[in-house]
């Protein structure tokens, strides 16, 4: 957001809070039980005051002691609270880890809540869910030192819980774990729910004067501004991975057609408390599928900033009784086996922003093998994906009708068309090359459509290109079926916990994941025969669920599954689709990468934050070009977030895939593309060149609108958002353009 615009927004908000104050309503203990969000019986929300962010000194008074030391940081623990404060030995920062002082402003379970370290929520013989603080809840606490850390036995005597939390440093990292293997439940009328570990880490009070926000991974990424009040009433909630449709699946309407929100696929978020000094960034390094990130701005709830990660045993989930729909909601009876884990990561100077967080982020995850190592210098970057529908079908009374759109000697004649406008570096991906098209191919992919070509010339054609090194990938779904498609039976079908089939869109399922791979690998030997080596595989990358029934899955089981299915090696690449971080390493390229945030009201900026962490070990590619209401605005955004353009190609005219099951494609035709698509490849091509395979270390906004962005190979990219020619650093960057300043050149 510009800063002429937060200005107004501040000065409205301020105005509206003013004469709003005090009038918020408390949290009930019935929405507690709907929403979860802590805690029962919350206080009048007060509104956001100007506060001072800077924790107090650490010291071992009030209650606190050492706990462990290294070259970097020194932990301090409170045992009665579990609450931790980290130095910082290199700048003196201290974090707080919770809250050490009695605000009045608070009601005694928030209070409780942000005192503690820990603090599950649980079902009582009622049905209603509760939260129980280690300070609120008659907890008995035991710690034990540990050679880099300490322990924490926690025992909810009354309720029959009892885990243990295990705190760690490890160089710049706080790390918190909840081993499966201490949780305990002696008492079947209170049921574990869910889990917070230090939602308080870093928090600050009220609107503060320095440069300050939450990072949010919603989408590519967002901020939540410290800077100014909020005119939003309701926290962000984001399930990692999405929700899981194995517990609240619901039959699709044909008639909607409103946009989801955008997913977190990377469980990472943070506090920027001062940009340029102090920040963290935390990833979830256990248990992510079934977490939710949560941030709350300053009034919203309370008068504090916090974001956290709300890990959950237990879901509710609705039982139908009828074919009418009548039905209870039921609690799940057997709790989620996963091992609730956090890395803290603290930041400083120049590091402490989102570019920085990114950065310790990609280090983190290379770490632990989940990117892929950094590209060598001489491969480089095909900066274009043509998305080329080859065959739909369309039903008739009796049967179905093919429809080639593409057919194989007019793929070639657009991409050598192309090549010879100077557009040679591309990849390609062809849907609807299987018998019948597009719709109803999955979940079995074979014969090819004799409309389109036969084996003999698809195999003449790879051959082709892959010696010219443009890639071409076969685009398979075996996660989703088409109710009309064969080559399945009702026992692949996934369920829900409810007994019934996971519906996804219209007419359509979802398969078993133990069913996916069996029916991928029985079609291996087809794609070795026809010369198919790279595959774009759809809906496992971005859509992850549990499966109920023989066999089951749970969500981290699924996990497994798909990485077994893409460690194949007798496929040489595979492209994925919008995919969650845990697939990463498997994907030569990444396709539909998102490029903006759900534009939730109290979002203040939308960053590129997985793009920060992505570039320079993975090719991503942006959604199709094809629907931009503004196209030079949408081809800025994709040099500015280091992103390569895509295209959705047909050689027919799509006015004939009205009424097929790809009639969303209104605009599609190569000749009416053909100069679009040159004068994008033209412009991220200079950018894509100058950059290589350098990794994307910073980002900034140099002045309203104009973006900086640096690149470790030295080179530095301008983006000027804005109608005017704008200067920066001695440059001159045209109206809604952009500058590419090699690296190594002044």
């Amino acid at each position: 957001m510009s800063s002429s615009r937060r200005g107004k927004l501040a000065a409205a908000v301020s105005l509206i809070l003013l004469l709003l104050a005090g009038s918020i309503s408390a949290v009930s203990l019935a929405e507690q039980a709907e929403t979860s969000v802590p805690p029962a019986g919350a206080a009048e929300s007060p509104a956001p005051e100007p506060s001072a962010s800077e924790p107090p000194a650490a010291t071992p008074s009030a209650g606190y002691r050492k706990a462990a030391e290294n070259d970097r940081l020194t932990l301090y623990v409170n045992p009665a609270t579990l609450g931790i404060r980290v130095e910082n030995k290199r700048t003196g920062h201290v974090w707080n880890g919770t809250l050490d002082e009695k605000d009045e402003k608070l009601n005694q379970t928030w209070q409780a809540f942000f005192e503690s370290g820990l603090t599950v929520e649980y079902m009582d013989r009622t049905r209603k869910v509760r939260m129980a603080p280690v300070t609120g809840a008659g907890a008995k606490v035991s710690v034990e030192p540990t050679a880099d850390g300490f322990s924490a036995g926690v025992h909810y005597e009354q309720l029959g819980i009892q885990l243990r939390m295990d705190v760690r440093l490890v160089e710049d990292t706080v790390e918190v774990r909840v081993p499966q293997d201490s949780i305990l439940e002696t008492n079947r009328e209170n049921r574990l729910q869910s889990l917070y570990l230090y939602p308080f880490f870093g928090a600050t009070k009220g609107v503060q004067t320095e440069k300050g926000y939450m990072l949010i991974p919603d989408g590519s990424g967002a901020l939540i501004s410290l800077n100014e009040p909020t005119l939003a009433t309701q926290p962000y909630i984001g399930r990692v991975y999405g929700d899981d449709l194995g517990m609240t699946a619901s039959e699709p309407s044909p008639e909607d057609y409103s946009l989801p929100p955008e997913q977190v696929h990377l469980p990472a978020f943070g506090i920027v408390q001062r940009e340029g000094a102090d920040a963290f960034v935390s990833l979830i390094t256990g248990g992510a599928p079934y977490a939710e990130i949560r941030a709350y701005p300053a009034g919203v709830t309370t008068a504090y900033n916090w974001t956290a990660a709300r890990w959950i045993w237990r879901e509710s989930y609705f039982q139908p009784l009828d074919k009418k729909g009548n039905g209870m909601t039921l609690n799940q009876e057997r709790r989620n086996e996963f091992e609730p884990a956090l890395s803290i990561m603290l930041l400083d100077g120049e590091q402490a922003d989102y570019s920085g967080m990114a950065g310790r982020v990609r280090q983190e995850l290379l770490r632990r093998g989940e990117l892929p190592a950094q590209k060598p210098d001489g491969a480089e970057p095909l900066p274009l994906r043509l998305e080329i529908v080859a065959a739909e079908n369309k039903r008739k009374m009796l049967g179905k009708n093919v429809i080639a759109m593409t057919t194989l000697e007019q793929i070639d004649r657009i991409l050598g068309d192309l090549r010879d406008a100077g557009a040679d570096r591309m990849a390609v991906v062809v849907l609807g090359w299987t018998k019948g098209g597009v719709t109803g191919a999955s979940p079995t992919h074979f014969p090819f459509e004799g409309k389109v070509g036969g084996a003999g010339a698809w195999k003449a054609f790879l051959d082709k290109y892959d010696a010219l090194g443009i890639p071409v990938y076969f685009y398979a779904d075996y996660a989703l079926v088409d109710q009309s498609a064969g080559g399945y039976g009702k026992t692949d079908i996934a369920k829900m916990i409810s007994g019934q089939f996971i519906p996804l869109y219209y007419h359509t399922w979802l398969l078993k994941p133990a069913a996916s791979l069996e029916k991928f690998r029985d079609e291996l030997s087809a794609y070795a025969d026809s010369g198919i080596s790279r595959l774009a595989l759809g809906t496992i990358g971005n859509l992850l669920f549990s499966s109920h029934g023989k066999p089951a899955s749970t969500r981290e089981q699924s996990i497994a599954t798909y990485q077994a299915m893409l460690s194949e090696n007798t496929i040489r690449g595979y492209a994925l689709y919008k995919p969650n971080h845990y697939l990463w390493r498997y994907a030569d390229r990444l396709l539909d990468v998102p490029m903006n945030a759900s534009g939730f009201l109290l979002e203040t900026e939308e960053v590129p934050f997985l793009q920060l962490v992505l570039k320079g070990h993975v090719d991503y590619y942006a959604p199709a070009s094809n629907f931009h209401a503004d196209p030079q605005e949408a081809l800025l955004k994709t040099i500015d977030y280091g992103s390569f353009p895509s295209f959705f190609l047909t050689w027919e005219d799509p006015v004939h895939l009205l009424d097929t099951g790809t009639g969303w494609l209104y605009t599609s035709q190569y000749e009416v593309w053909k100069e679009r698509i040159l004068t994008e490849y033209r412009a991220v091509a200079q950018a894509a060149k100058a950059v290589g395979n350098a990794t994307f270390d910073k980002r900034e906004e140099v002045r309203e609108g104009v973006f900086r962005n640096r690149y470790s190979n030295g080179t530095v990219i301008y983006v000027n958002y804005t109608g005017q020619t704008v200067a920066a650093d001695g440059h001159t960057i045209p109206a809604r353009g952009f500058l590419v300043q090699e690296g190594g050149r002044p």
